[in-house]
């Protein structure tokens, strides 16, 4: 029921944006134009009018931060070192069990 898809229309820098999404992404997909909304804004308060950048500057700005911060995150979440130690000690035991 969950991944029947859906149109959703979402308003990120006053522009809207229809995309055809499974209703169990949704929150997601609110979730994420609220803080694109969000940080586009805090640029535009820190850069202020007095710059030479415009709206397309400031998505960008996102996307790269948005991007970075998942990057980060990605390498948090690595967990191939331990599965690799398991692994390991594993098979010590297996050879030992065998004995």
């Amino acid at each position: 029921m969950g991944d029947e898809k859906f149109l959703l229309t979402l308003e990120v820098d006053g522009r809207r944006y229809p995309l055809k999404i499974k209703r169990s992404e949704e929150e997601a997909f609110r979730k994420s134009a609220k803080t694109i909304n969000d940080k586009i804004n805090q640029y535009r308060v820190k850069y202020g009018a007095n710059s030479d950048l415009i709206p397309q500057d400031f998505m960008a700005m996102t996307a790269i931060q948005a991007l970075a911060e998942n990057f980060s995150i990605g390498s948090k979440n690595n967990t191939k070192p331990y599965e690799d130690t398991i692994g390991s000690l594993v098979k010590e035991l297996d050879i030992y069990l065998k004995k």
